[in-house]
């Protein structure tokens, strides 16, 4: 039975302050049943307006990318940010496939590559940590993974818009999925784990110093999350890296599990951390334009250090 963040329809959702959103669900409707080379060119003609526009985000992703790529030239990383903005309005303007469309539909939409290694990891008994940063498709390879596979992950709750949270707990749990509050107590999906539920692990937002130590991440120092190596242990859990891309031209996602990593103790804090930074980084590294960059990744700072936003 599922359990963990699931808010319930309240009527009040129909009230005329909400319906904006409910406009942008109907919008998200309209564009999931349109076809798609209708709705990526669209896209194409809406990335270089998102790029112009969105100057905050503009700036915070052009800092990232200038403090994780100081060996890129400025044209390098504007092309890499207007490939990454291309992505992002292509993944924005599809949601509402997750919540209108078929899972047939999904199934055909991805490429899959390594499935053999997860299989091969629950055939020698263990239960299964997938390490992925919060690439822009993340939503889209989550909810794939959950038509066939109950999966568990922690997420940050809308508390400020009930309706917003409502809707993204709907398609994220509209399968197989279980969500969490990641403020809460973490016992619940230490269960759902050690009963053989996917766990789908993001440790690279910055989320304070709460349960995170200072880590090299692009040689940076950064308010890292520092369970990884305990969640494995209590779990009996092995962490497989996952790589998840959308190629707009090709109009596909893909996913790609790569070889598991090294055993998780618990014990050695500081070494797990850095091997988690570093295959967070091995992953953005193989397409960085996947990544959410204008998230403030570096937010947080040891004392004494000013900040980069």
């Amino acid at each position: 039975m599922k359990s963990g963040h699931r808010p319930a329809f309240q009527s009040r959702f129909l009230l005329p302050r909400h319906w904006p959103v409910w406009l942008l669900v109907l919008c998200s409707g309209l564009l999931a049943v349109m076809p798609a080379p209708v709705r990526a060119g669209l896209a194409d003609l809406l990335s270089p307006l998102v790029l112009r526009y969105a100057s905050k985000r503009r700036r915070v992703a052009l800092i990232n990318l200038a403090l994780c790529y100081p060996h890129q030239s400025a044209d390098e990383r504007s092309g890499l940010l207007a490939r990454h903005a291309r992505i992002l309005v292509h993944t924005f303007l599809g949601y509402g496939q997750l919540l209108f469309r078929s899972p047939r539909h999904l199934r055909n939409l991805f490429d899959v590559h390594g499935m053999n290694i997860v299989k091969q990891t629950i055939q020698e008994g263990n239960n299964v940590i997938l390490l992925t940063p919060h690439s822009l498709a993340l939503e889209y390879a989550a909810q794939y993974l959950t038509i066939d596979h109950p999966m568990v992950c922690a997420v940050r709750v809308h508390s400020s818009n009930a309706v917003l949270d409502w809707l993204v707990s709907v398609f994220r749990s509209r399968y197989r999925g279980i969500i969490y509050d990641n403020t809460g107590s973490i016992l619940g999906l230490v269960k759902q784990v050690r009963d053989g539920n996917w766990l789908y692990y993001l440790p690279d937002e910055d989320r304070g110093m709460r349960n995170a130590v200072f880590a090299p991440f692009y040689g940076i120092p950064k308010a890292s999350l520092s369970v990884l190596g305990k969640l494995a242990k209590i779990t009996r859990a092995t962490v497989i890296p996952m790589t998840t891309t959308y190629c707009p031209d090709r109009r596909r996602f893909s996913i790609s599990f790569q070889e598991p990593m090294g055993n998780f103790t618990g014990t050695d804090t500081a070494a797990e951390i850095m091997s988690q930074n570093q295959a967070i980084e091995r992953i953005i590294d193989t397409d960085p334009a996947q990544y959410m960059w204008s998230a403030k990744i570096f937010r947080t700072r040891p004392a004494g250090e000013s900040g980069f936003y």
